[in-house]
């Protein structure tokens, strides 16, 4: 078994066209092998690979992506401790490769395998390239379209005037760089009352720098004067009361479920005593529950090539969600969502959690209602199957495709289960556009119909836990898990209860259970 290891070939490599015969000592530049004449005294210069290594592998992968002419070249391998005895009869054989076939098959290299690798792989980066590429001009749509949004307001509009902000101040206190927030264009959305992504911050404490992830935004003061706020990763949020504003149980149970409250409230403001009715969200980032004026939230009438109706926009407007809308974007992907005003949009957003396919909204609907889906089905058989399904990224019953890969990082079997479990799923040592290796997370967006890429893990703080006193009740009420002590229980639980609350369920708990063990046999 020792020996194996130790065991080196050399390629001898003929070009087709001119029927030059050498031994390979490498690859050019050009990814052509780089070649020296096939006599014994240049054992030297020969390029050995172990026969049970990677170095063959990695030479015909390389030599396949670089060189632009790979079928003008054959290879075969012989020992490389017999080369000298061997060159000779293999230059005789080579003379006439169709001839002495069967002599030359055993050493004959089939490169066919790496070169289909290769293909592969340069069609899944070129359609990475494609869908980063479409990525970027759509965030830049999107940050200029919120920008614009923000601009559009009542009159007299004013960004924040960035000649009062003291950068060095926060530098200092805040670690918080100009440059950066203008390379990641948080600083235009600050500048607009916006809030910036999840960002690194060191405040210090006792003369010591703490590194910590917030969301940034300007705040300014009767005078005049700006000051950077930031906005902390909350673990969880009580859901008691925000601003004077005592929650209802209908109010938390929308605030966890879609982050929004579903309704306009009034709100005092603290500052004038004025009563504003307005929006409340939970940023989906932080957990920290935010507002805003309704009279500053725009209520589109299209989105992409979609009418959103009067009705609709009056359902928006009161801060009820627009459930199961058929979305058409502006370059015809269609998906069906729910629409509702978010705080942190400053307007209408996807419901996170809520896009899917048309098909599957189909089939979901078609179980729902089985006569509605025999004429939909019937209606769809008559369809073209090629535009039934549009988008590669997804199976034909709407699931997510599977993949392997993302910018040449292979995924491990648990990330391909989280990403086709519509997980966000982290890939360190990605190498960027300047060559350097960068950590991303990719996940599926339903809303877009393809992976999409995203700086921090879009995973966090998307849903406000339960407290410890609801968490059996919300696993069992609303995530359909089982609890052994209440899974025979006819009603919902109640806040707290972990298992039966009176002797009449305590009954039904244990009715079942005595009914099955009078029937079993050993």
């Amino acid at each position: 078994m020792a020996k194996k290891t130790t065991e080196k070939d050399v390629l001898i490599v003929r070009d087709e066209k001119t029927g030059e015969i050498s031994v390979v000592a490498g690859l050019d530049a050009d990814g052509s092998p780089k070649r020296t004449p096939a006599k014994a005294e240049n054992a030297q210069s020969f390029l050995q690979f172990d026969r049970h290594g990677d170095v063959l592998d990695n030479f015909f992968k390389n030599f396949f992506r670089q060189c632009k002419e790979p079928s003008r070249f054959g290879f075969y391998r012989v020992a490389a401790d017999q080369a000298d005895k061997l060159l000779e009869v293999m230059k005789d054989l080579l003379k006439d490769p169709e001839a002495n076939k069967e002599l030359l098959a055993p050493h004959k290299v089939d490169t066919s395998g790496y070169e289909k690798q290769v293909k592969e792989e340069q069609t899944t980066k070129k359609t990475e390239q494609t869908e980063q590429k479409q990525e970027e001009m759509e965030k830049k749509q999107e940050q200029n379209q919120e920008s614009s949004q923000q601009a559009q307001g009542r009159r007299g509009y004013q960004p924040i005037d960035e000649s009062k902000i003291n950068w060095q101040e926060l530098e200092e206190k805040w670690g918080v760089k100009r440059d950066d927030l203008e390379k990641s264009g948080d600083l235009t959305k600050m500048l607009n009352y916006g809030k910036s992504d999840l960002v690194k911050v060191s405040p210090k404490f006792g003369g010591e720098a703490f590194e910590l992830d917030a969301r940034l935004s300007f705040k300014k003061d009767g005078e005049g004067n700006i000051s950077l706020v930031p906005h902390f990763i909350r673990k969880e949020q009580k859901l008691d009361e925000y601003k004077e504003h005592k929650f209802s149980d209908e109010d938390r149970k929308n605030l966890r479920e879609t982050g929004n409250l579903g309704r306009v409230v009034d709100i005092v403001d603290r500052e004038t005593g004025e009563i504003i009715p307005s929006f409340i969200s939970i940023d989906r980032k932080t957990n920290e529950i935010t507002d805003i004026p309704a009279n500053k939230v725009r209520i589109p009438e299209r989105i992409g090539k979609t009418e959103i109706t009067k009705q609709e926009q009056d359902m928006l407007r009161a801060g009820l969600p627009v459930r199961d809308k058929l979305i058409e974007r502006n370059d015809g992907r269609k998906f069906v969502t729910t629409l509702q005003v978010n705080v942190e949009q400053r307007g209408v957003e996807f419901v996170p959690g809520t896009g899917r396919s048309p098909r599957t909204a189909q089939t979901q609907e078609a179980k729902n209602n089985p006569t509605q889906g025999q004429a939909q089905g019937m209606e769809n058989s008559a369809a073209p199957q090629k535009e039934q399904r549009r988008n590669t990224w997804t199976n034909a019953d709407g699931s997510i495709r599977p993949i392997s890969k993302w910018s040449g990082v292979n995924f491990t079997d648990q990330q391909k289960a989280d990403y086709a479990a519509g997980k966000a799923i982290k890939l360190e040592n990605v190498t960027d556009k300047q060559g350097f290796h960068a950590t991303m997370y990719i996940k599926f967006n339903p809303e877009k119909g393809r992976p999409y890429r995203y700086d921090t893990n879009p995973d966090n703080a998307q849903k406000v836990a339960p407290s410890n006193e609801s968490r059996t009740q919300v696993a069992v009420n609303s995530e359909g898990k089982t609890n052994e002590a209440t899974k025979n229980l006819k009603e919902p639980l109640q806040k707290g209860q972990t298992a039966p609350k009176d002797d009449k369920q305590q009954q039904q708990q244990e009715k079942p259970q005595k009914k099955n063990n009078k029937g079993m046999k050993m």
